[in-house]
């Protein structure tokens, strides 16, 4: 009782954190659970890793919007073995925005703040942005989760292209990368699956989506699969710009996508039978 009574008032005190501009806990116990996490995916999960860097070298310091696909079923490949990028600068320090409902997990929680990651409502990035910090999102976000298929690959953007307008407002670079294997870390189970994710979305209001995990069986447990992270390299958004136009933004967001759509064909063959990249805006194919 005592204890569940230290971890609630913790839990109280340290809420702030989920928006907070600054590190949360030592960096060494960041690293080594960053790099405990990777382990268990490679070793325990049979889910290997690879790694290409960008091209271009990034500038220590300086700031970036590292926008990361695809979603997948549960973003399981992001999170386990790539908070190891987020906290060892590689290629640099970034504070990845995620749904503010997994910060109401206890200890899940905790272990998000200590890989950097932050509620991704528009308040918490622009104050990181304004903290001159290098931040990360995924765009698709629950749109996307909700239409995961393990038998193809796909990149949803909203139609405002928010990213690309909190990139914009701060001058910052866009970073893309991509996880190849995320998508194929679940089985999903087709239309039905999808449907019935969308009925528990609109009725329950999170975002459950059906699937089969490591020997078939629905959980969490990833199948195994090879994972290759490979990064693009940065598209300029020019200097700061509170209130772009609709123009400017689209301009932005055609770059970004001709550079998302180089590196996943430059890399597509590092998985055996990998599926063509089908991206799109919610209401409007690209």
């Amino acid at each position: 009782v005592g204890a569940l009574s230290l971890y609630a008032c913790f839990y109280v005190a340290a809420g702030r954190a989920i928006t907070r501009p600054a590190p949360f806990g030592p960096r060494w116990l960041a690293a080594l659970v960053a790099r405990l996490l990777t382990w268990v995916m490679r070793v325990v999960a049979r889910c290997p890793l690879t790694c290409a860097l960008p091209d271009e070298t990034i500038p220590p310091g300086k700031q970036h919007v590292v926008v990361w696909h695809p979603h997948g079923s549960y973003t399981a490949m992001c999170f386990m073995h790539c908070a190891q990028f987020t906290v060892q600068a590689s290629p640099l320090t970034w504070y990845p925005g995620v749904a503010p409902l997994l910060f109401r997990l206890p200890l899940f929680r905790e272990l998000l703040l200590l890989v950097n990651a932050r509620s991704v409502a528009a308040r918490s990035l622009e104050g990181l942005c304004a903290a001159g910090l290098s931040v990360g999102v995924q765009p698709g976000g629950i749109p996307e989760q909700l239409v995961a298929d393990h038998t193809r690959e796909l990149a949803v953007f909203s139609r405002r292209l928010g990213f690309v307008r909190l990139a914009m407002r701060h001058g910052m670079p866009l970073l893309p990368v991509y996880i190849f294997g995320e998508s194929q870390a679940y089985t999903t189970l087709g239309d039905g699956g999808r449907a019935l994710s969308a009925w528990c979305f609109k009725w329950l209001g999170a975002p459950l989506v059906p699937v089969l995990g490591r020997f078939a069986l629905p959980w969490l447990v990833p199948v195994p699969t090879s994972v290759h992270v490979r990064w693009g390299n940065p598209v300029l958004t020019g200097p700061r710009n509170e209130n772009p136009t609709l123009e400017q933004v689209e301009a932005v967001f055609e770059a970004y996508l001709a550079e998302l759509r180089r590196v996943f064909d430059a890399h597509k063959d590092a998985r055996p039978r990998q599926h063509a990249l089908d991206s799109h805006t919610q209401g409007r194919p690209l």
